[in-house]
């Protein structure tokens, strides 16, 4: 074992994995061998009894080796961002708690069923076309099987009984079929990006918290039941009928319809709502009885045939934000407008603005960017060559996040997202920078998109928190980030040049 070890211990240090002082291989209990370009794990990996976490994502990685069958303490495996064509058959000897094996070319699954302790299990952006059933006595909580090739869930379902999260975003899947029943123990629910046409009534029926029905192609749909229900999503869906029961969801606090083609202001019996979206539709008239929504904090309503706004509209105290662009409102609405605190209400969305993931053809504009926030923050001397070279190599590593905001083609603004792990968290959590808007283009909501994406995806990825630092003296970032939930912390930054 000694040579075994000298040999390991030497191949850790070389991608500094581990601290050349440890000893004894029975010391360590995790490693992290992200974004290390590795090809191959040696076999001797298998002595390091007490490991309990390996990180191996973004490397070269094909196979594992079968003495990894020996790490019997090891819970949280993640091999995401690999070459793996099928999960590794030695996974079964192990008591994996939780594995990530998303963004690979797994075509199939077989391994799964018994996996019995898994309880966190990700195959997102693989090539799955089917899923087998997982055993019945499974321990699972969170699946997620987005973006594969899969078109039928039916048989899955019934061995789902205790899987609270349920991500089958972006496949191939016409229906919810009667089956979903079996998930009694479901609080979310994803389904956006499919093809559903189809929804079993037996849907109403669970006991829902947060659900996502966008782009689809749904075009009847019934709102009734679901009393846990705080979170419903129906973007971009070509729905020609809906209903809304009077005991549908009385706990609502966030409701989205973008692109829906709706006609009707809906009102929910909810009187905790906090978010309504209905964005591009048909709607002409908001009804008085909105009052009843002391609690709204954002109105979006852009891009409708609205004409006039209800007096009482701006006795809605707690609205923070107000997306109206694109309607022919009358005098009378406008004035209801100005009556809304402008410092609170966002009512200038510029039309034709576009977010998406930044591309390394952005990268010099994203600079440009930059050289505007550091002509504001005193700590920081703007240098283009300096961040451009930062920004490209943010852009190199896939753990991180560039978005950017464009109008006719032009980045008008950015931000970027660091993955740092917190020990405070004990888990990855979220470093935001370079949120920054081009002047022209200040008060328009651009920031709120960005903001709202990248928390978002922070959330698709688990962080446990995500974090920002803003110039003591800017007043205005501090507002911005306290109205959208972010609140101040007791730390102060100090910097250091070696």
């Amino acid at each position: 074992m000694n040579n075994d070890w000298y040999e390991l211990k030497n191949w850790l240090i070389k991608y500094e994995a581990i601290d050349k002082n440890i000893n004894n291989p029975l010391d360590i209990k995790r490693i992290n061998l992200n974004s290390k370009q590795i090809k191959e794990i040696p076999e001797h990996i298998g002595i390091l009894e007490n490991l309990i976490t390996l990180d191996l994502s973004n490397n070269l990685l094909e196979f594992l080796p079968e003495n990894i069958k020996n790490l019997k303490k090891l819970i949280n495996l993640n091999i995401s961002k690999n070459y793996f064509k099928i999960l590794p058959e030695v996974l079964e000897h192990l008591n994996l708690s939780s594995l990530n094996a998303s963004s690979n070319l797994i075509e199939k699954s077989d391994i799964i069923p018994k996996c019995l302790n898994l309880r966190v299990l990700n195959l997102s952006l693989n090539k799955l076309n089917e899923f087998k059933s997982i055993a019945f006595n499974n321990n699972l909580r969170v699946l997620n099987i987005s973006n594969n090739f899969i078109k039928d869930i039916s048989s899955l379902c019934k061995t789902l009984c205790n899987v609270e999260r349920f991500n089958i975003s972006s496949n191939l899947i016409e229906e919810i079929p009667d089956n979903i029943s079996y998930l009694i123990s479901l609080n979310v629910l994803d389904v956006q990006d499919n093809q559903i046409n189809k929804i079993s009534k037996e849907i109403y029926k669970l006991s829902l918290e947060e659900l996502d029905l966008s782009d689809n192609q749904i075009m009847e749909l019934r709102l009734k039941e679901m009393q846990d229900l705080e979170n419903l999503t129906i973007d971009n869906n070509p729905i020609q009928k809906i209903s809304l029961s009077d005991d549908f969801a009385p706990y609502l606090k966030v409701f989205s319809a973008e692109g829906c083609g709706i006609k009707e202001f809906l009102m929910f019996k909810s009187i905790e709502i906090k978010n309504l979206c209905y964005t591009s539709n048909e709607i002409i008239q908001i009804p008085e009885e909105i009052i009843q929504y002391s609690k709204l904090e954002e109105l979006n309503i852009d891009d409708n045939n609205i004409k006039d706004l209800p007096d009482n509209l701006a006795n809605l105290n707690n609205l923070k934000i107000l997306y109206i662009e694109g309607n022919p409102l009358k005098e009378h609405a406008k004035r209801v407008i100005n009556v809304l605190h402008p410092k609170i209400c966002d009512i200038k969305m510029k039309k034709g603005i576009i977010v998406e993931e930044a591309k390394e053809f952005d990268l010099p504009q994203m600079a440009h960017l930059i050289d505007e926030l550091f002509s504001i923050e005193k700590d920081f001397e703007a240098d283009f060559n300096k961040q451009l070279t930062g920004i490209t190599k943010l852009l190199e590593q896939k753990s991180n996040v560039l978005l950017v905001a464009k109008h006719n083609d032009k980045v008008v603004g950015m931000v970027t997202m660091q993955r740092l792990i917190s020990s405070a968290e004990g888990n990855y959590i979220g470093q935001i920078e370079d949120l920054i808007i081009k002047k022209d283009y200040h008060n328009m909501g651009i920031g709120s998109r960005l903001l709202n994406k990248i928390r978002s995806i922070a959330q698709q990825l688990g962080y446990k928190r995500i974090q920002l630092a803003a110039d003591i003296n800017n007043e205005n970032a501090h507002i911005f980030y306290i109205k959208r939930g972010f609140y101040q912390t007791n730390l102060k930054i100090f910097h250091y040049k070696p």
